[in-house]
Parts: structure tokens; sequence; C-alpha cells
């Protein structure tokens, strides 16, 4: 069962006239008032503006009350190796006896989802198993948020100085029982999670509830993994990844108080924890903590929010905190603690700059020599290119057009796992190959840039035999699947992982000596104020898997132009911020973006500049605000719709929220959407 509050109706004596067929002093309104109280009686769901109108007319109540749903328990299909089963009884299938040695290692049901991400194509290998009687195939309950066993990483060691002094100081707040904020800025493999551990068994310790969120689904498993390893099942799991059975279960299990400690992606910040006396944003820098569809919301600032109205405590953690949490930090804001060096002395990797010459060269002859050279070791490699699918953009060699999406203002991208196809990353329009360019029917078409499938391609040539696997969006669309491929990796089962983003944040990986960073200056280009922030985080994160176990790493990083490419965080942050005060960005002043967008351009465009023209008067006069723009979004049509914005900045958040409320209530063009996001996180 699910239980939530919602507003009830109950009839009022006039409510039940009017149901009982009395006559109302409303001409022309009977039958359709008549309906409403009706329903509201039977207890059929009606919309809010129902609810407000019979209220408003004295027809009904409305009281907040807890409400029951029963939610479908969902079923999972599972895979199990049946008791005698050898894979000598299929030797002559190399594919199947690989697969049921594994599922022989695992001993219990393993849902079919995660089979098939550690075995591509698995499924008709688990049908031959179990028409040879060497599996069974079958369908169970999911349980309450399973986590994926495996080796996560953080083994003990004895703290550095730097961590046991975060730990005092925390321990200390956590003490006071007041709002104390903690930026814990520590460089990759400086142990920030062991103090997030024990900050928390302080926490416990003295009967207070937990929160650490992460930045994404993916990292879940892993953080929650050493949790649980340290708490138990005093540790609850919830992300949108998980059913609906199990987010229930978890939920409750915090609700009734079964579960202290709450681990989980942005959603997890609305866990109903009681006694709540630590909150931990790891990886605090992230955009993916801000919620963007919908009901707007930062899980880092809202944490913040959480922690001050509890008297709880708050670390924000990060190698690259944001520029805005350094500001907050300059400004007294936030409580500064260091942990300058990585655990047990380790050295930070040395990085070497590789130069790429042509497009199409993503694995160098530096970077070929260096893989074989760690797997002749037996060391893993990661290697990162946040560009999924096989070829960027295909482009007509007689004029020069891209194969572009029907929908959207974006090259549609080919795919070449499993079938292949031409796919929108924005929208998911999906075709398959053109024969000819559809601008002036050209028949060859060249490609353009490559992404992590390419990779994996070329990979097969530079390490024949090795066990690669891909982690991006693609390869990791089902339940668990991303869990599945980091569990392998983690397991030594996989010699190379090759990923987007997913393989560049937070991940403890021993084995991993080598890392490559196929093409640093890329993300450099967007039309994004905040795009070298972006990109030097992200290097700095990915660089830091390397060289975390026993033995030292190293990074190569491959760029066009290796002299734009920055891997020193601390003095890229000083002339960044130097450089957004110059040009009144964030964190010096404050942004709202504008955005409208609809079917026709003409309409959209007139409605972003009769928006703009009503700021301008509002800062005319004496709101304290500038208006930019409006122009066409750098992303001009996404699913159909052209799209315009412009930007209001303002030195704090007053003027602008004032300013989006007037705007709202002026907008009133038909067939075009207006939406005002505070504090933008992106602006494509």
């Amino acid at each position: 069962m699910d239980v939530r509050d919602a507003l009830v109706p109950r009839l009022t004596e006039a409510g039940r006239q009017v149901l009982e067929g009395g006559q109302l002093d409303l001409p022309g309104q009977e039958a359709s008032l008549r309906r409403l109280v009706r329903k509201a009686a039977s207890g059929a769901k009606l919309s809010r503006a129902g609810l407000a109108d019979l209220s408003r007319r004295g027809l009904v109540t409305l009281t907040r009350e807890e409400v029951r749903s029963r939610v479908a328990q969902q079923l999972v299909a599972t895979a199990q190796a049946l008791p005698g089963a050898s894979p000598e009884a299929v030797s002559r299938a190399p594919r199947q006896a690989e697969v049921l040695a594994w599922l022989l290692a695992r001993g219990a049901p393993v849902p079919v989802e995660e089979v098939v991400a550690a075995f591509p194509r698995a499924r008709p290998h688990l049908r031959a198993l179990e028409q040879r009687k060497l599996a069974k195939l079958d369908r169970m309950p999911a349980g309450p948020a399973p986590l994926v066993e495996a080796p996560w990483g953080g083994q003990r060691h004895d703290p550095t100085p730097a961590q046991a002094g975060a730990l005092r100081e925390i321990a200390a707040a956590v003490d006071a029982r007041a709002f104390a904020p903690f930026l814990l800025h520590g460089v990759t493999g400086s142990g920030k999670t062991w103090v997030y551990l024990e900050s928390i068994a302080h926490a416990r310790a003295c009967g207070l509830g937990a929160l650490a969120l992460v930045p994404e689904i993916a990292l879940t498993p892993q953080l929650a993994g050493r949790f649980r390893a340290r708490f138990g099942d005093d540790v609850a799991v919830l992300h949108s990844g998980l059913s609906d059975p199990e987010r229930v279960a978890e939920w409750h299990r915090v609700r009734d108080g079964r579960a202290g400690i709450v681990v989980g992606a942005r959603s997890a910040v609305w866990a109903p924890i009681e006694r709540l006396g630590i909150v931990v944003v790891d990886e605090e820098h992230e955009p993916s903590y801000k919620q963007e569809e919908r009901l707007r919301y930062h899980a880092r600032d809202l944490a913040l929010v959480r922690a001050q109205r509890a008297g709880a405590v708050a670390v924000l953690g990060s190698a690259t905190p944001s520029l805005e949490t350094l500001r907050r930090a300059q400004e007294g804001k936030l409580r500064t603690l260091r942990l300058p060096e990585r655990v047990e002395a380790r050295p930070q990797p040395p990085i070497t700059m590789v130069k790429r010459r042509v497009s199409d060269e993503l694995l160098t002859a530096e970077l070929s020599a260096a893989l074989r050279e760690t797997l002749r070791r037996g060391e893993q490699a990661i290697l990162f290119l946040n560009r999924r699918g096989h070829t960027r953009a295909l482009l007509c060699a007689a004029c020069g057009a891209a194969v572009g999406c029907p929908n959207c203002s974006v090259a549609l991208v080919l795919h070449r796992a499993g079938s292949e196809r031409l796919r929108c990353h924005l929208c998911g329009h999906e075709e398959g190959p053109r024969p000819a360019c559809a601008a002036c029917g050209g028949r060859k078409l060249a490609a353009l840039g490559g992404g992590t499938e390419k990779v994996e391609e070329q990979l097969e040539a530079v390490i024949p035999g090795a066990r690669v696997a891909r982690l991006d969006r693609d390869a990791a669309g089902g339940p668990g699947q991303a869990a599945a491929v980091l569990a392998r990796f983690a397991r030594r089962e996989l010699d190379v992982l090759v990923g987007t983003q997913m393989v560049a944040k937070g991940h403890d990986f021993p084995g991993v000596t080598l890392v490559g960073v196929l093409d640093a200056d890329g993300p450099l280009h967007l039309p994004d104020f905040r795009a070298a922030e972006r990109c030097v985080q992200l290097l700095i994160q990915v660089s830091g898997r390397a060289g975390r176990g026993s033995s030292p790493g190293r990074v190569l990083v491959q760029a066009f132009k290796p002299d734009a490419v920055s891997l020193d965080y601390e003095a890229f942050a000083t002339a960044e911020l130097r450089r957004r005060e110059a040009l009144r960005f964030p964190p010096f002043v404050r942004l709202a973006a504008v955005r409208l967008a609809g079917n026709s351009e003409a309409r959209v465009r007139g409605a972003a500049e009769r928006a703009a023209s009503l700021a301008r008067r509002l800062a005319a006069a004496g709101e304290a605000l500038d208006v930019l723009g409006p122009a066409p979004a750098p992303l001009a049509r996404i699913r159909g719709k052209h799209r315009w914005q412009l930007l209001l900045r303002a030195g704090d958040h007053a003027p602008l929220h004032r300013a989006g409320t007037a705007l709202q209530s002026s907008h009133q063009t038909g067939g075009v959407q207006m939406a005002i996001d505070i504090d933008p996180v992106a602006l494509l």
C-alpha cells in the first residue's frame, strides 16, 4: 500500500441537498455542479480546480488526510543455475558456458536485466540453458532496493591528519545541535567518503538521522554498498530508478524509523527522516542536482535549507567545488575543511597531454601503447568520451548538409550497437540509414566525429581479446544495468571501461591505473558561460579515477589544443571568478532564464519580444534588474517546438521573483509556453 497526504472533500449540508436533488440558485450550472458534487460524494478523483470551486460555493469542506492506494506488486524476471549444472555440459557453446559459469558463481537468482547487462544478447543463451535443464528462468516479486554485490573500494586505512581534523570539527557541530554548513574540499582520492561515514556514525550514535545525496543514480549502488557494509539495514536507498514497490518499501522503512540513513539521488532530498542530524551532498558541483522539469529545484540548495530548518550539519563535498560554493565559502557562509593529499600518501597520477591531429583519431598511438602495457600488467583502464553513439553526424560530401532530426535543430547520431540506426538524442526520433542527402540528393555521406560505440570498435583492433564494456545512457538503459556493469568492473571481470560522464564521477576502483581522456577540449565549445568550469571539473574528476589502489596511476589527455586545457583547479577557479565578476555573471549576480516555446516561430518570437519589453519597463520603473535578449535558444528547436529565451540578471533573488510573477501574469500568447527558471544551470 502507498500512503500519502491528500485533500479529501466532505459534503456540507448544502452539498447534501444538491446531491438529493435540491434546486440551486445558479441558473445554467445546476447539472455540471451536481455532477461535481456526485463525484465528490463517491470518492472519485477531482481536479484541484473542481475541489476549489465546490469549496468556494460551500458545498464541501476540504481536509488533509492520509489516503492509501494499492501499488501493484512488480514481478522481476530472474535466472538461476540449477544444482549440479556444469559449464562442461555446454563446452561446445562457449557463450552459454560463460553465462552458466557466471550464474553458478552468483548462486542465488539474478535479475535477467543484470545478466543482460553483464552479457549483451544473453537472452537466447538463457533460454537454451533452460531447455538443457541447466538453468531456471522464473519471475519473482521485486525486493526492497536490492544492491549489486561487488568490492566497491574504500579499503580500511588509518585516517590522515586532515581527515581526523575534519571529522573532529563535524562531530563537534553535530553535538552542538545547530545548523552548521561545511565545504569538504578534498583532492580526488583524499578519503572524503571516510569522513562522510564517520560523521554519520557519530550522528547515529547521538540518535540522529542522516541523508547522503549523490548526483547520479549510477553512483548510488557504490556509495550505498559502502554504507550498507558499515551500517547494515539501517541504510535505505531512494532514487527514481527503483520500481514502485521498492520505492514504497524503502520510503516506509524511513518513515517508520526502521532505517535512519538515506542514500540516494536528488529526489532523496524529500525523504521523511526523523530527527535529521546531518546532510551530506557528495560531488556538490554536479549540475544533475538541478531538477529542470516541472517542479524546479536544486537538491544541493534544498539540502542546505533542510539542514538549516532541522538545526543539522550540512557537508558539501567535492574535489572541484562549484564557483557558487567557493564564493559562499569566501563570504564566510560555509566553513571550509581541506583534504589536500590522497590517503596512504598515494601520489596524484601524472598527467600527459597528447595532441590529436584528426577528428577520427579517437585512440592515438600514445594511448594505444599505454593500453597494451596496462593490460600486460593485469591492470585496468577507463576511457572517457562524453559523446555516445558511433558517429556524431553524417555530412553530405556534395553540399555539406548534415542529416538532421525532423523535430530538433541537431544532427542525427549514427548508432551501430544492435542494428544500424540514426537517432536524435533530444527527442528520441529514430530512423534507418538514409541512402542520399535530403537537401541535394548526393549519395556520398561522410562520417564526422566518433562516440563511445566507435571507441569500442577501435579497441578490438588495438587490444584484441580484451574484456571491454561500454557505460553510457544507451548501454545502461534498463533498471540496474549501470550498476551491473560497474560491479563487473569492480570484481575485475572487465579490463577496460569505456563511457561518458557516467564513468567520471566518484568511482573507486583500485585496479585502475590508466585513465584516457579522448576529447578534452570538445566541451569547451558549448555556448554556455559555465562551459569551461564544467570541462575542467569533469577532466579532473575522471583523472582522479587512476591510481587509487596500491599501484601508481597515469592519465593521458588527448586534445586538439592541449594548451587550452587546464587541470589546475585552484588556478582556474581564481581566474574564472575574476572573469565572472568583470562580466557580471554568477556567482556575483543571480540569473533567471525566461524560456518560450511553441509550434509557430513567429508567435514564439513575438511573445519573447513582448516579455523582454515588459521586463525593460519594470527595470525603467526602478526594478533592479538587467534584461539580456531575447534571442533564439542555442538549441533553437526541440520536439517540434521553436525556442526563444531571455535572461534576467539581478543582485539577489527578490527582483527576479517579482519580474517573473509579472511576466507570467501578462503572458497571454496562445500556443506559446513560458517557463521561468531561477538560477538555471544550463542555458542551451
